[in-house]
């Protein structure tokens, strides 16, 4: 869990300050490890105008049930980048707040298993189950 979300939080169960959630959800494809205080300009994503960051629905049913998985949260449906017109090798994830690169607020990043080289017309995508968040340090 990125710095952001964690200060966000915390003020909002301690210190009672307000909070919502975000209204939309992306995922942030980046080239380098993301860390806790990366800032959003720091953000590694591919240098490229055709790169596009990749909306996740928010809904029951798009996502499993951490209650039913020791609090974990996991993709139920394929998150798949078709056809792009970009190259990179992609080292991490980011889900963020806002589908601009450069915008929005993070909160949460995490490691690939394996980097994945993306060249022009590839795709890239996370099979059901297999994009997983935990909140535990």
């Amino acid at each position: 869990m990125h710095n952001f979300l964690e200060n966000k939080l915390l003020n909002y169960i301690f210190r009672g300050q307000s909070w919502s959630p975000p209204g939309s959800l992306y995922i942030a494809l980046c080239e380098d490890e993301v860390q806790d205080d990366t800032e959003m300009a720091d953000l590694p994503e591919p240098d490229s105008a055709e790169y596009e960051r990749k909306e996740i629905t928010r809904a029951d049913g798009k996502w499993t049930d951490p209650e039913q998985n020791d609090g974990i949260i996991s993709n139920v449906e394929e998150i798949k980048w078709e056809n792009v017109q970009w190259e990179a090798t992609i080292k991490s994830i980011a889900i963020v707040t806002s589908g601009t690169k450069g915008q929005g607020d993070i909160l949460f990043w995490g490691d690939l298993t394996k980097e994945k080289v993306v060249t022009q017309d590839d795709s890239i995508s996370f099979a059901a189950n297999s994009l997983s968040v935990q909140i535990d340090n």
